[in-house]
């Protein structure tokens, strides 16, 4: 008679740490210098457009419906009846006592925008390429900064005032 082989169910949640924790051995640590960014705030979402600022000048992107409305739940600071992706994440970086430095929106090639979460875990620190949007989300439910590439900002920047 053959034997069932039995397979190993690792929870979602094991696996985003074991992936997290593996980019923090694995990963090339780059610094950035602050002063080629500006602090940035999230001034508006409607629909799925989101304006992403500093003073009167600001970038207006477009994201999905899904992440929009994420991005709208971490302003409020409303974590539904059960937590999306973006609130997993953060309790798993509190959980891993890794912390959000900051966010890097960096580039738009003219399709597509760039981002990076800064992390760091005691004396280690990892650059992380994501989403702008995911990378908002996060962020405002970490408490963290956003900033925006200064040069970015001067080319795609649009004035809102």
């Amino acid at each position: 008679m053959p034997r069932k082989k039995k397979l190993n169910k690792i929870p979602a949640i094991t696996f985003i740490v074991l992936v997290l924790l593996s980019i923090l051995v694995f990963a090339a640590i780059n610094m950035i210098d602050q002063s080629n960014y500006v602090e940035a705030n999230v001034l508006k979402v409607s629909d799925t457009t989101i304006i992403i600022g500093n003073n009167c000048t600001a970038i207006v992107a477009e994201t999905t419906p899904e992440r929009s409305e994420s991005i709208q739940l971490g302003m409020k600071g409303i974590i539904q009846d059960r937590p999306n992706t973006h609130d997993t994440f953060v309790e798993v970086l509190k959980s891993f006592n890794i912390t959000l430095e900051a966010v890097h929106i960096d580039n738009f090639d003219g399709k597509y925008y760039y981002a990076n979460l800064l992390l760091k875990s005691g004396d280690k620190t990892l650059k992380l390429d994501t989403r702008p949007s995911d990378a908002i989300a996060i962020a405002l439910r970490a408490n963290a900064t956003i900033y925006l590439n200064k040069t970015l900002l001067k080319e795609i920047g649009k004035n809102i005032c």
